[in-house]
């Protein structure tokens, strides 16, 4: 197959959903398919595995790491030349809208597949400037989500959810992680000196998150506060660091900045728990993570988080926005040895069936079947719509005003596709090989 994948986000960005996209691709790959990514222009793009298609774009005035692209005829003549069999519109958003409107104005009409990542509907929610769009936005999505011969989604929660509010042909990605990447052996002493700042004797909390409004990281030092003897390693970066650094100041909590590969297994691993406090996650790859890790996980019932995690047997839920709550499963966990193995040892079971392989295979069915749908009947009748392309269009130009009011550049996309290169070390270190383990927590080996 030739599968165009419109990405929203990718690299060098790192986050959930970029990592679910070198996944996806990686895998594609395997099974011998070709891959264009089209995408808005970054700065430092590093090495790819496939073709890029770059679009000159600007930051978001509020998540500089969000970049908005604007696509132009280079789309529809470069997309015209790859004949793609499948166009997947991954988390598509501003950029991605306006791609499929492009392709639809110019008559291209490729079996289209897209997936629903991030709720922005209720994110904006947490920014007070643009808070009042939560019901547009919704809205929105639903209006171009049911353009598409297929949606999908990555959570059972997140699926019932889309379907209840009229988005239509919705099926489910299925959770994964990659188990031999992370995994209790990589428990390290130096990596708990580390993240408890030089005491490894007091018990560790780990969260791993971006630090951004609507991940609600600051909601953990109302937990940090009623828990002496525990510290808190923060794992991760984004606009709210330094308010963060000064929310937390005067606890026992430190911020590291971002980590991956082996080092942020690593991290983990040498952890006691895993908290979190995003409620606005489809799935929470970093959830899955922990899992993996042989850590018992202490998350928010909301959002797609409680499909990952059954109450008392392979994780703890606690009420959104109750730090009371919240402490006491920490406590439970923290304070009876047996029921935290018995909780990690059942969450790292349950996560080592939901390997990448498995996965990915779902979505390329669901490749393979749209096709096939499109090649029979056509695929979905094409709605005669302005509202929504209209609406996109005046978002768009909002806020690239606001970035231009800000002093922020538009930065210029390539003339031309960018060739794939060997992979590289960034690339490698997210996604190792893949193998089968099985292990289990018990008596971590400070090594």
């Amino acid at each position: 197959m030739r599968i165009a994948i419109v990405a929203e986000v990718f690299l060098p960005k790192v986050d959930g959903v970029v990592i679910r996209t070198m996944n996806l691709i990686r895998h594609l790959l395997e099974q011998g398919d070709e891959i264009l990514v089209v995408t808005p222009s970054s700065m430092d793009r590093g090495e790819c595995p496939v073709p890029i298609l770059e679009f000159p774009s600007f930051p978001f005035l509020t998540y500089p790491e969000y970049r908005i692209g604007l696509p132009d005829e280079r789309l529809t003549s470069t997309l015209r030349e790859f004949q793609p069999d499948l166009v997947h519109y991954l988390n598509p958003f501003a950029f991605g809208f306006r791609c499929h409107d492009w392709l639809e104005r110019s008559g291209s009409h490729f079996p289209s597949l897209f997936s629903f990542h991030t709720v922005y509907g209720e994110f904006v929610k947490r920014y007070p400037l643009i808070r009042p769009l939560s019901g547009l936005l919704w809205w929105l999505m639903r209006d171009y989500h049911n353009q598409a011969d297929l949606n999908l989604t990555v959570s059972a929660l997140m699926l019932n959810e889309l379907r209840a509010r009229g988005f239509q042909r919705v099926e489910l990605w299925p959770p994964a992680v990659n188990c031999e990447l992370f995994n209790p052996r990589q428990a390290s002493f130096q990596m708990r000196e580390r993240l408890t700042c030089g005491h490894p004797d007091e018990r560790l909390l780990v969260t791993v998150s971006r630090l951004a409004p609507e991940k609600n990281v600051s909601f953990l030092c109302e937990v940090i506060d009623r828990l002496p003897g525990t510290r808190l390693a923060i794992i991760g970066d984004g606009p709210d660091r330094a308010e963060l650094e000064r929310r937390f100041a005067g606890t026992k909590t430190a911020v590291f900045g971002y980590l991956q590969g082996a080092e942020l297994a690593t991290a983990y691993a040498s952890a006691d728990a895993f908290v979190y406090a995003s409620e606005t996650e489809t799935m929470g790859n970093v959830v899955l993570e922990a899992m993996a890790s042989g850590l018992g996980v202490v998350v928010p019932r909301a959002g797609g988080i409680p499909s990952l995690v059954n109450h008392q047997e392979t994780g703890l839920l606690y009420s959104p926005r109750d730090p009371v709550d919240a402490v006491s499963a920490i406590r439970q966990l923290l304070d009876d040895a047996d029921f935290n193995a018995r909780i990690s040892h059942a969450a790292r079971q349950t996560v080592e069936d939901w390997g990448w392989n498995r996965s990915i295979a779902h979505v390329r069915e669901h490749y393979l079947a749209t096709i096939e749908m499109c090649r029979r009947t056509g695929g979905v009748p094409r709605e005669r719509r302005w509202c929504g392309p209209v609406l996109t269009q005046m978002l768009v130009t909002a806020f690239r005003a606001l970035a231009c009011v800000a002093g922020q550049r538009i930065t210029s996309g390539m003339t031309s596709v960018i060739p794939a290169t060997a992979p590289g070390i960034h690339y490698q270190e997210m996604l190792p090989t893949q193998g089968e383990i099985h292990g289990l927590r018990g008596n971590l080996a400070r090594t």
